[in-house]
């Protein structure tokens, strides 16, 4: 069974609709409500505003994008999607194409755009098949008048000027019509008449961005699916050119789509549908309608307030319409006769080898019906654009359900970012211990990748910061759970809807190695703690009150554990607990939970999938990018490391807790010298304390000087603390030039997670063995398209991992 999910267009609209979607996406309704200015709950109720088209189009959008994101969490994707009128918008944001606030700004000047059009009128016509309608009007001389919409055999809806189109209603009831009806618009859409408007909208059009979309969307302009090259394009004509919904429907049904969902108000696309099926199916059975020149109305049924309602844009009608013949855009029935029945023999055949035939001789016995083999179910092919959640890649407005990030080391920069998000991936500059990159700042606040941020002193510096440049997303690597910083930066601009949902409009991928540790970023912010951000003026006080019933985290991304956390699971063990424990998390949006650092091949991203993750994280096979700001000299270490040249080492983060990092050992002294320094810490408390040939040596060879030239952080008698040396030694061997180089060649610390080390096995030989070769775009493209392709493979009745 193939499927095709519909939006509706402008007339579907009803009073109060997307009722009870509004309190379960509460992000998608406040990035609506903060485009528009207004409440979009409030909006739905108010029948008077809803009158006016630049309120309508934007609320009609919002509810359709709301209704799609419900079904997507519910549903595996359809096989296509396809919109009516305004509804093709929703249909391009569901599928990829564009992001929900580009799309619904789009509207809003679509809107703006036809509202100060006039002097238009549209007729709804029913009972007609289109080529008698259009003898009829080249008959009376009506070549001011266009077809807007072509709904079905006996549906059709004219645009042009308001008195030609109501003198040739008249006309029509005489020559057959059941139903004539004007609606109530004064613009003549997807007609010649909206060429200027066309113009204006187009220079709109230009300025975006369009993606391929991951499943086809059908375009009303050409009945056929949209190509990200030609959006711009059809969305232009589309104010001027007729609608082919019937012509859009036959398209569907010659490709096998068997079932229409329609995601927004009303039932009229179903119906239409439903005639669409008795019209278009092949070898259908059954009666030839009237010729094609009127009484279909007759059986139609459908009252003129129906039709009237069909939509002022949209023009589609809720007319359920029995066969009319042979009608324009239908296709032609080749053969009257019924097709083959179940047992192979046609049931039209009067008579059989054998028969008397009329000659009195005795007939054969009839043949034994051939038995029918059950079917065989379909397989149906799993895309890269399909893998992962569906919320997840909305929310960070991504195409593909994968996050470009790093290992804390500086590596990964605005650079990689900007080429990540042009792939259609989520991305997180990855500064090292200090302040973010100021230059990214801004980039992420215009361009909606993330910053990493850890804890430290200057925590709420660097998030003063983060919220100055409008940045919406963070990446938490918070060991010990949330501190007050990433709670401030989490819940301001938090609020509580018209409904009381409450909603954040920032998002917190935090990395998690454990269930402890993920279970308090599932948690909302202690009292004491909201109080205290209230106090000093972190928080306000309705910032805090939303606070107090959601997460601190809205995604969670699993990493190997290490250390003194580490629980004796992998990766892919702590998977689906973690899952199970965030879906009991507290709020109205759904904690999403992804791996993180260890998916390296594409058997590693389907059994990922196939275990539930929501998304996948890269990190040290992001540092080996051609744009991470490492030197060359490191890139060819990284891209050549195997799991023999790695090691766990002791880092600067946690020191005094012994918590280890993965990082490269091949050809530098650092894991064993913060290995000795990290011994000398656990045995002696201050550093005078360590035997005084040791002292020396460290002096000489890490320290390159004497250690009293040291600051004694923290220390409440100005004694220097072994701990404070094992600091700056680590802090010093992950220091890099401007231009990537190591300050400290001898002993440089280099991390390298496994999703590298088994990246460079399985490409090793091939084109992406070359660091230079490894863009974000042929990595992520290269190990989803071979996991789809693996999932499709060994899981045919299943069209994907995850809604």
């Amino acid at each position: 069974m193939r499927v095709v999910w519909a939006f509706p267009g402008q007339g579907s609209q009803r009073k109060n609709m997307g009722a009870g979607l509004f309190d379960r996406h509460p992000g998608t309704l406040a990035r609506a409500e903060a485009v528009l200015g207004r409440s979009v709950p409030e909006l739905c109720s108010d029948q008077a505003a809803l009158r006016d088209t630049r309120v309508l189009q934007p609320v009609l959008y919002t509810v359709g994008a709301l209704t799609y994101l419900d079904r997507a969490a519910r549903e595996p994707q359809p096989d296509c999607m396809i919109g009516h009128s305004l509804g093709e918008y929703t249909a391009l944001y569901a599928s990829g194409a564009l992001d929900f606030e580009t799309g619904l700004r789009l509207v809003v000047a679509r809107a703006e755009i036809m509202s100060r059009a006039s002097g238009g009128g549209m007729l709804a016509v029913v009972g007609l098949g289109i080529d008698r309608l259009r003898e009829v009007m080249r008959r009376e001389g009506a070549d001011d008048i266009d077809v807007a919409n072509h709904n079905s055999p006996v549906q059709t809806v004219l645009s042009g000027p308001e008195e030609s189109v109501r003198a040739l209603a008249p006309v029509l009831r005489r020559e057959g019509a059941g139903k004539c009806v004007l609606l109530h618009i004064s613009v003549a859409a997807h007609s010649r008449y909206m060429a200027e408007a066309a113009d204006e909208l187009g220079t709109v059009l230009d300025a975006v961005t369009f993606h391929e979309p991951r499943v086809p969307v059908i375009c009303n302009v050409t009945a056929r699916p949209h190509r990200a090259g030609e959006i711009a394009l059809r969305l232009r004509e589309h104010m001027c050119r007729e609608v082919r919904w019937w012509d859009s429907l036959a398209h569907l049904v010659d490709h096998g789509v068997t079932e229409l969902v329609e995601l927004g108000p009303g039932s009229v696309l179903t119906k239409l549908w439903a005639t669409a099926r008795t019209e278009l199916a092949p070898g259908a059975a059954g009666p030839q309608g009237p010729p094609d020149g009127g009484g279909g109305a007759a059986r139609d049924g459908t009252s003129a307030d129906t039709v009237a309602g069909a939509g002022t844009d949209a023009g589609a009608g809720a007319v359920s319409a029995t066969r009319t013949g042979q009608n324009a855009g239908a296709r032609p029935e080749t053969d009257a006769t019924p097709g083959p029945q179940p047992g192979g023999d046609s049931a039209a055949a009067p008579r059989t080898r054998g028969s008397t035939g009329g000659t009195g001789r005795p007939s054969a016995p009839p043949p034994v019906p051939r038995r029918v083999p059950p079917p065989v179910p379909r397989r149906v092919p799993v895309a890269k654009e399909r893998l992962g959640s569906a919320r997840f890649r909305e929310r960070y407005g991504a195409e593909l359900a994968w996050v470009v990030s790093g290992t804390g080391d500086g590596a990964v920069g605005d650079e990689v970012c900007r080429a990540a998000r042009a792939a259609g991936l989520a991305a997180f500059a990855d500064p090292a211990l200090g302040d973010p990159d100021r230059l990214s700042l801004g980039g992420a606040g215009r361009q909606g990748w993330g910053i990493g941020l850890r804890p430290g002193p200057d925590a709420h510096e660097q998030v003063t910061a983060l919220l100055a440049h409008g940045v919406r997303h963070v990446e938490a690597h918070h060991p010990h759970g949330p501190d007050a910083a990433l709670v401030r930066f989490r819940f301001t601009g938090a609020r509580r809807g018209p409904a009381g949902a409450a909603v954040a409009v920032r998002h917190v991928i935090a990395r998690v190695t454990g269930l402890d540790q993920a279970a308090a970023f599932l948690r909302p912010p202690s009292a004491a703690l909201l109080a205290e951000l209230v106090r000093t003026e972190g928080l306000s006080a309705a910032e805090a009150d939303a606070a107090r019933v959601l997460p601190v985290a809205s995604d969670l991304a699993v990493q190997a554990p290490g250390g003194w956390h580490d629980d004796g699971a992998d990766a892919y063990q702590l998977l689906p607990a973690v899952a199970a424990l965030a879906a009991r998390s507290p709020g109205p949006e759904p904690v999403h939970v992804g791996l993180c650092g260890v998916v390296g091949t594409p058997e590693q991203a389907a059994t990922a999938f196939a275990l539930g993750a929501a998304f996948l994280v890269s990190t040290s096979l992001t540092a080996c990018s051609p744009a991470a700001r490492l030197a060359v000299t490191l890139k060819h270490t990284l891209a050549g490391a195997g799991d023999d040249d790695v090691t766990w080492a002791p880092t600067e983060r946690h020191a005094t807790l012994g918590v280890p990092a993965r990082v490269v050992r091949r050809g530098t002294l650092f894991p064993a010298r913060a290995g000795l320094l990290h011994r000398l810490l656990r045995a002696h408390r201050y550093f005078a304390d360590v035997p005084e040939h040791r002292r020396r040596h460290i002096e000489e060879h890490l320290l390159g000087g004497p250690a009293t030239a040291l600051p004694a952080a923290g220390s409440a008698d100005g004694r220097l603390r072994t701990a404070d040396v094992f600091r700056w030694y680590a802090r010093e061997t992950a220091r890099r030039t401007p231009g990537g180089d190591p300050v400290r060649p001898l002993d440089h610390q280099l991390p390298c997670d496994p999703d590298l080390t088994h990246f460079n096995r399985v490409t090793s030989g091939t084109a992406l063995a070359a660091w230079t070769a490894r863009t974000p775009d042929a990595v992520v493209g290269h190990l989803l398209t071979n996991a789809a392709e693996l999932l499709t493979a060994r899981a045919p009745n299943r069209a994907e991992t995850r809604p």
